[in-house]
């Protein structure tokens, strides 16, 4: 095996994990999106009307129980403290996960066009 074929495998399961996170994503959409959006938002529903507002929610509400910086740019650090921590870990491991799948597909892409370049 040479380093072309380990790279379409980190493509190849990239976009696998992509999808991974897609289902991931419509299970918070419809259990945990609205509660957190009553929570934090106080029921303002931004992200939860839709499926790629989806994505993007589960995103941003990762970002805010990752970080205090950004809990606090957005002024929901006290808030935050409102939902429960399995909530909270559950939203932060599907954002490494959509990092994770990210990272492999488009970086394993990058270093294979890189590659068959030179």
């Amino acid at each position: 095996m040479n380093i072309e074929n380990f790279l379409d495998i980190g493509v190849s399961l990239g976009i696998l994990l992509i999808f991974l996170w897609m289902a991931c994503v419509l299970y918070l959409k419809n259990k945990w999106l609205r509660f957190i959006e009553d929570r934090l938002e106080d029921g303002r529903r931004c992200y939860s009307l839709n499926f790629f507002l989806a994505g993007q929610g589960v995103l941003h509400y990762a970002t805010i129980f990752l970080s205090k910086f950004h809990a606090r740019r957005y002024g929901l650090l006290e808030k935050r403290e409102k939902v429960p921590k399995d909530v909270q870990r559950l939203f932060i491991v599907i954002f490494c996960l959509f990092m994770t799948s990210f990272v492999l597909c488009f970086g394993s892409l990058g270093v294979l066009s890189i590659l068959q370049d030179g």
